[in-house]
């Protein structure tokens, strides 16, 4: 016996919800300092000329932006800004100095008190040095680093390279060990790879012994099933393999928590945190809030600007809203932000995203505990917004929730004899 799953929405109460909803303020905003990364990942979300190309997004677009943002009264009280896209180490120091600069004085002159604003740093730590660490050390209140390292050495070198084919893992792994000698906590988010999955406990133990110098843990399934490489892709008959490697996860954490060394792994967190909350009646649509327009915003290092999703941009759906701009709205050195949320380009993509929505909430049990972020992938993967599932939320999200939900279930039959030993 599987516990019960309820959305506590009615299909009609659920999109009239989401109607009134979709348009929440922005809390999240995805900077692209630069395009350019310094190593190559075989599964990495950028074009090859995006991540070759030495660009840097200027000042004065930071300042246009943020002005047009806070004139607009679009902005939640908690603001949250990250650079990501790229490797955003490759530019110098002195420049995200001048950008938390600027943006700090940007919202102090124009909205004193009204905000708080926290930055974050998403790297892969090979250009972390004692410089770097100083300024982390500088901005430890308002500023985060979050670092991308899959495991160990065999795991992560087989993915995360050099454009000359040399592994990276000795390097990301002397930036982390700077972070901590500088007593710098840091997040690290990892992909889980057919290698990981064929050595979980590896993959856990890795990172597990480093627990004490971060922040959060979390592991990324890659974001397109049909990677087009056999160690990275995945199919419908790959559920009951990541099925096990979270099984297997979830009994080593309980382990180690028994042992008195707790490790916590965002994935199951957030999704005991769905699945607690799905039965109230006023609980949240998880998919709807989570891709809802404005409440996610990036903006890339040339001006143009996306929502719904964190790093989405030209590239993704790229001719299938006719203007060659993929899911950009447009760009903030031609347009307002207001007229970026008015535009006919942002309707057009709410409408595909309701008839994602609605297709699922239709006919997926899974709905009211799904985090959302499939919408796209059903374009791209089966093409069309009107169908419920794809093997990307298969593995990712209802293999994760039966395992969850069945070591939920263990627990609650073993707990009678559990107590009466205790007794």
């Amino acid at each position: 016996m599987r516990v019960a799953i309820s959305s506590g929405y009615s299909s009609i109460g659920s999109v009239g919800k989401m109607v009134l909803r979709d348009l929440l303020p922005v809390d999240l905003v995805i900077l692209q300092s630069t395009s350019f990364c310094n190593i190559d990942c075989l599964y990495c979300d950028l074009s090859h000329f995006g991540r070759r190309t030495k660009s840097m997004m200027s000042l004065d677009l930071i300042e246009r932006f943020f002005l047009e943002l806070i004139n607009s009264g679009r902005v939640h009280s908690d603001l949250k800004i990250v650079w990501h896209a790229g490797e955003p180490l490759t530019l110098p120091v002195v420049y995200y100095e001048s950008a938390i600069s600027l943006i700090v004085r940007l919202f102090e002159t124009h909205a004193a008190g009204r905000f708080s604003v926290h930055f974050k740093i998403q790297t892969n730590a090979i250009l972390i040095d004692n410089e770097w660490c100083a300024f982390f050390a500088r901005h430890r209140e308002r500023l985060d680093v979050g670092v991308s390292c899959d495991g160990p050495a065999d795991m992560h070198d087989a993915f995360r390279r050099t454009r000359a084919g040399t592994a990276t893992h000795a390097k990301t792994l002397r930036g982390m060990d700077l972070l901590a000698r500088h007593g710098i906590k840091y997040k690290v988010i990892a992909v889980v790879t057919a290698r990981a999955l064929a050595a979980p406990k590896s993959f856990f133990d890795f990172f597990a012994d480093r627990r004490q110098e971060l922040s959060e843990f979390h592991f990324n399934i890659v974001a397109q099933a049909d990677a087009g490489n056999a160690d990275l892709a995945y199919g419908t008959v790959h559920r009951d393999l990541y099925y096990g490697f979270y099984r297997r996860l979830i009994a080593l954490a309980e382990a180690s928590r028994r042992r008195g060394a707790p490790f916590e792994i965002a994935n199951f967190t957030h999704a005991l945190t769905r699945i607690s909350e799905a039965a109230r009646p006023d609980a949240l649509s998880w998919s709807e809030e989570s891709s809802a327009p404005l409440r996610s915003i990036t903006l890339d290092a040339h001006g143009h600007v996306s929502t719904f999703y964190a790093g989405i941009g030209r590239d993704t759906l790229e001719h299938h809203y006719g203007d060659g701009q993929g899911m950009a709205l447009g760009n903030i050195w031609t347009m307002s932000f207001e007229e970026l949320v008015q535009s006919e380009k942002l309707q057009r993509i709410r409408r595909d995203f309701r008839v994602s929505a609605q297709a699922c909430e239709r006919s997926c049990p899974y709905y009211a505990i799904c985090p959302g972020g499939y919408d796209v992938t059903k374009q791209l993967t089966l093409g069309t917004f009107d169908t419920a599932e794809t093997t990307e939320c298969l593995v990712q999200v209802k293999a994760l929730a039966d395992a969850l939900l069945d070591d939920i279930e263990s627990h609650l039959e073993r707990q009678p004899l559990e107590t009466a030993d205790d007794t």
